[in-house]
């Protein structure tokens, strides 16, 4: 499946671990900063995004992804993509289709952000009807250095007892850890990428085309 990818300029990993199953395709929006007024200011560069996403067509995408977390849970941004008529998913978008699609009450996030950030998603996860069991961060505002980390398996292990594990962010490496904790702690784990990737195969009609993913957790193991 091609897919075209939105995704802010620092953001190292997002590419990496979603070509591994899919083609993608993407361009870059200014984020160096993970702090509100930042992540603000970038969603104003969306509009002159989807300008360059309109080169994509060329490459037949499927879906675009607006490839970032906080970006899209600390504002509504889906009138900036009214502009293509491709398919859309934000991640957290994919992120709360995940948590209802896995059937889950509550759930327990682990982050790389600042409490300031964690208490935004505290509230957007709640106003999609879960319970936020337990959220943790690491204190990081600077892209970069997020995206060197190696540190999702010990944090989502130290999360409080939930339905559902969250590791958020897509500039945090996730792919390598997923199915190792879930079948350590018995219970769903998906990350932002691993939702984005699940939300793409879903919101494309092309879900069907594939009929598993194993080592990503029961999300994408249980393709219909």
């Amino acid at each position: 499946m091609h897919l075209g990818l939105l995704v802010p300029s620092s953001n190292t990993v997002m590419e990496e671990e979603l070509s591994q199953y899919v083609i993608v395709h993407s361009t870059r929006i200014a984020l160096r900063t993970v702090d509100e007024i930042s992540l603000k200011n970038m969603n104003t560069e969306i509009e002159k995004a989807v300008q360059l996403l309109k080169l994509l067509t060329d490459c037949n995408p499927a879906v675009i992804v607006y490839g970032c977390t906080s970006g899209s849970f600390v504002e509504d941004i889906r009138k900036s993509f009214a502009a293509t008529t491709i398919p859309v998913i934000t991640t957290s978008e994919a992120v709360v289709n995940a948590l209802k699609a896995l059937q889950v009450g509550s759930v327990s996030v682990g982050t790389p952000y600042t409490d300031a950030i964690n208490q935004k998603e505290k509230a957007f996860l709640e106003s999609h009807g879960f319970t936020v069991s337990d959220i943790k961060g690491l204190n990081l505002t600077d892209n970069t250095e997020i995206g060197k980390q190696e540190t999702a398996y010990e944090l989502a292990r130290s999360l409080k007892k939930a339905d559902a594990i969250f590791i958020s962010c897509t500039n945090f490496r996730t792919f390598n850890v997923i199915q190792k904790l879930e079948d350590g702690l018995g219970i769903p784990v998906i990350s932002s990428n691993s939702a984005s990737l699940w939300g793409a195969l879903t919101d494309s009609g092309e879900k069907a085309e594939i009929k598993s993913i194993s080592g990503l957790g029961r999300l994408l193991e249980e393709l219909p």
